[in-house]
């Protein structure tokens, strides 16, 4: 925690008049939730690994697809500054969604940052409040078209320390085995209801894509999600 905080207390926000399109990393995200027909667009853009821009007056970032398209609002929290929105729309695998940054009139506007939706996933089990032992392992399984799409399993919960680990190519299922998840060193504060060893842990099954960046950016990528979490209890 105390790491974390020195890292955005040296989070900064630089005005986008200063800052040519070429100068700018962005870090673009669409991210649609088990079988909902709307997803959740992030944008990122920084010109320095600690630097994030705010883009000016009559200056935009926003995003389409699926027959929908939704203009980021801008929003600041803890030192970061990003851009999101919901973008409703027939939003099924393989639909491409466009980001599209408009610049004023001095600085280029970068367009086209496209990328391909994922299949989508299901998760079937575990189930919403199931008790796991962190000895036991715990089975995973979800609906799917089979894909060679990158998929994960990640965890992460109060008490525990979060991780992941990856899907074999083409499968519906995997299993964490026990002693996989383990516990965190107790927190400064614990909820009410739970203890520093058992606690409610998020399950979530993503799969990603990789699009295509608007060559007027200097770097950065642009990335289509599908996910699907469970929460279970986890205890010793």
């Amino acid at each position: 925690m105390v790491a974390a905080g020195l890292i955005v207390t040296g989070c900064s926000t630089a005005d986008s008049k200063d800052i040519r399109t070429s100068g700018i990393k962005a870090g673009l995200h669409v991210t649609v939730k088990d079988h909902e027909q709307r997803a959740d667009v992030l944008a990122t853009l920084r010109a320095g690994t600690l630097t994030f821009v705010k883009l000016n007056d009559g200056e935009s970032i926003s995003a389409s697809g699926g027959g929908g398209s939704v203009k980021l609002e801008r929003h600041k929290s803890l030192g970061v500054t990003n851009y999101s929105g919901r973008l409703d729309g027939t939003l099924n695998a393989g639909t491409e969604v466009t980001f599209d940054l408009q610049r004023n009139s001095e600085n280029e506007p970068a367009p086209r940052s496209v990328v391909s939706l994922p299949e989508r996933v299901l998760l079937t089990a575990p189930a919403n409040g199931t008790t796991y032992s962190r000895r036991a392992a715990i089975p995973v399984r979800f609906e799917t078209v089979p894909t060679d799409q990158q998929t994960k399993v990640k965890w992460d919960g109060l008490c525990i320390q979060g991780g992941e680990m990856q899907v074999p190519s083409g499968a519906g299922s995997v299993v964490v085995p026990g002693g996989k998840i383990t516990v965190a060193p107790p927190p400064t504060a614990t909820p009410a209801g739970q203890s520093a060893t058992t606690c409610n842990v998020r399950i979530t099954v993503i799969r990603t894509t990789t699009g295509s960046l608007d060559p007027a950016y200097k770097e950065g990528s642009v990335i289509g999600e599908a996910q699907s979490a469970r929460d279970i209890v986890s205890t010793p």
